[in-house]
């Protein structure tokens, strides 16, 4: 009897163990998960792409950046001064310098067009997917400037000068290579595929590893009410840590990126919109901490656990009722969907059949109870 409780005591901290890990490879999959719909993924990114179109502060300083590219890429006095007559010629300069505000405020009310806005989408989005298909080896739709691998996004250029009326013909002025952003170097193509197909292979599977550690953490545990408990608080810290992580990100590229409170707004909403779906996520997470600590609560031997189960009772005993109004409140917060994770529909899934399996522990747990002698039942209250 002894050999076999001392042969037990590894199954303790080898459950506890597996907790944890399980806990690690959750955040190493809503990271993966996350880069691979919101970096890798065309309709996440494209309604990320409509949202940043739609901000004012984004829409400042795409319209700075856009400006500066036209009146850095097209010599505007040579051309002024091409048009205006020869008495007129030496006004060029100051004209010029004057359509730069002019040519600011023009470009912010045409961002703010929808027609422009299309454009601006379309043109996110396009970058995005030719980034995509060369990181999925797909070449032929990028292209390859010397020793620098580069995404056209002409086309926007192009649109935004042609309805600008200062400069007749701006468009056709514009250079070759203008438009075009670099995004790595030929030299580090291989690399970059190969991130990209080990991140697509972890964030299909890796949740499914987290989920076999939990099972064999609470098979092992001497404990299995207190090992849910743990696994119920790893989901709460996962949360806090995804929404820390992010938090301490924004935060870094605002202090490396920007140089003027204007840029700090700017690059602090097209943050907080592309990590949009990594606040789901920590949020998701502590709500599924806290739904299964109020579970483990009151499937276990407490005092106001057991009180709560004795007055649940009579309700729990009637499958349709119990099951109904858990679906009802389900459906509930489907059609709220505080979070994306209840619009899809793997997820959804999950969560009804956690919900399920839960309410019929408790239910088997209220029976139980029920049908035990008083006297026994108020020994176990105390």
């Amino acid at each position: 009897m002894s050999s076999r409780a001392g042969g037990g005591r590894w199954r303790g901290p080898v459950a506890r163990l597996l907790t944890v890990l399980g806990v690690l490879l959750v955040v190493v999959s809503i990271v993966a998960n996350y880069v691979d719909r919101q970096a890798l993924g065309k309709s996440d990114f494209k309604q990320a792409a409509q949202q940043m179109a739609n901000d004012p502060a984004i829409q400042h300083q795409v319209a700075l950046a856009l400006t500066d590219q036209l009146f850095s890429r097209v010599d505007v006095q040579a051309r002024l001064e091409q048009r205006l007559p020869p008495n007129l010629k030496a006004l060029s300069g100051p004209v010029a310098g004057a359509m730069r505000p002019l040519s600011e405020r023009l470009v912010g009310e045409i961002m703010q067009r929808p027609r422009f806005q299309q454009a601006f989408v379309t043109a996110l989005v396009t970058g995005q997917q030719q980034v995509v298909k060369v990181l999925d080896d797909r070449t032929k739709y990028i292209q390859t400037q010397g020793e620098n691998v580069t995404v056209e996004l002409r086309p926007l250029l192009v649109t935004l000068s042609q309805q600008l009326p200062l400069v007749p013909d701006l468009s056709s002025r514009l250079p070759a290579d203008a438009g075009s952003i670099v995004l790595f170097k030929a030299s580090q193509l291989k690399t970059a595929q190969t991130l990209t197909h080990g991140l697509r292979l972890v964030a299909a599977w890796i949740w499914a590893v987290a989920l076999l550690c939990w099972i064999a953490a609470v098979y092992l545990a001497r404990d299995r009410r207190k090992e849910v408990r743990a696994i119920a608080v790893g989901f709460i810290v996962i949360g806090l840590v995804v929404l820390l992580l992010r938090r301490l990100g924004g935060d870094y590229l605002v202090n490396k990126l920007s140089a003027t409170p204007s840029q700090d707004q700017a690059i602090r909403h097209v943050w907080d919109i592309l990590t949009r779906l990594l606040i789901d996520a920590g949020w998701a997470a502590i709500a599924v901490g806290i739904v299964a600590l109020i579970g483990v609560w009151l499937i276990g031997p407490s005092k106001h656990g057991t009180q709560a189960r004795t007055w649940l009772a009579p309700y729990l005993a009637r499958p349709g009722l119990t099951y109904g109004v858990g679906a009802g409140i389900f459906l509930l917060l489907v059609l709220w969907g505080p979070i994306s994770y209840v619009h899809r529909p793997l997820t959804l899934l999950a969560f009804a059949i956690l919900a399920a399996l839960g309410i019929e522990a408790l239910r088997r747990q209220a029976a139980r109870e029920a049908e035990q002698p008083p006297r026994t039942q108020s020994a176990l209250v105390e």
